[in-house]
């Protein structure tokens, strides 16, 4: 067998792998080789599956892959007020104190997009932390702006470090002068997915492919 003939058929192995790594790579809902992509598996923390009543304490539950753990004697289940009902509030109504919740995945690694809110009857600060391990990731501070009656209403915030991977998050809330309470709902985490094995499998065999065609020409 020739020399020219080798190459040609390696050649073509090649080209025949390489498009299997393209039909690979297209149809994975990761998106792109090699590269940390957010899918949201569940879509974030909606605290939908809450049952109890009205004003009971809330310790944390589980949703999806995401566990949330809540500060002793802060948190309460709302089933009458919630963008989307029911959602946690920050409490006692009309005392209500510092609170925070820390939240962990038990995938791995996840990001912060965004979560609802409503300090009711006044401005409350806020400060996040995300944690990789014992290493700090990002530090938030700022205001929950005020939702005042006849029209209480949930509002957005944003994370400034939506795309940053972290496996710890801390919510902290300090409710400002004339807070009743703070609702909090809707809090948009995503876990990071990892590349597929098989993606991997195949692009090696399409590089040891190509080496091969290489030195098959000289």
């Amino acid at each position: 067998m020739t020399r020219r003939l080798l190459a040609t058929l390696f050649g073509l192995a090649w080209r025949a792998v390489l498009l299997a790594v393209l039909v690979a790579y297209s149809t994975s809902p990761l998106g792109a080789l090699g590269a940390e992509v957010n899918v949201v598996l569940p879509p974030g923390i909606r605290f939908s599956s809450l049952t109890a009543t009205n004003g009971a304490s809330y310790t944390g539950h589980t949703e999806g892959d995401f566990a949330v753990t809540a500060s002793a004697n802060n948190w309460f289940v709302s089933q009458v007020y919630g963008n989307g009902v029911p959602s946690i509030y920050d409490g006692p109504t009309g005392s209500p104190g510092v609170a925070s919740l820390t939240i962990s995945d038990s995938a791995g690694r996840f990001t912060l997009n965004s979560l609802d809110y409503s300090s009711n009857n006044g401005d409350s600060t806020f400060h996040i932390q995300g944690f990789l391990g014992a290493s700090l990731q990002f530090d938030e501070t700022g205001t929950l702006f005020g939702s005042f009656p006849p029209n209480f209403s949930f509002q957005t915030l944003v994370s400034s470090h939506s795309s940053t991977p972290i496996d710890g998050l801390v919510l902290n809330f300090n409710p400002g002068s004339g807070v009743t309470s703070i609702n909090l709902d809707n809090i948009a985490v995503a876990t990071v997915a990892v590349p597929e094995p098989a993606c991997f499998g195949l692009l090696s065999a399409g590089l040891a492919a190509l080496v091969v065609s290489r030195r098959a020409r000289r």
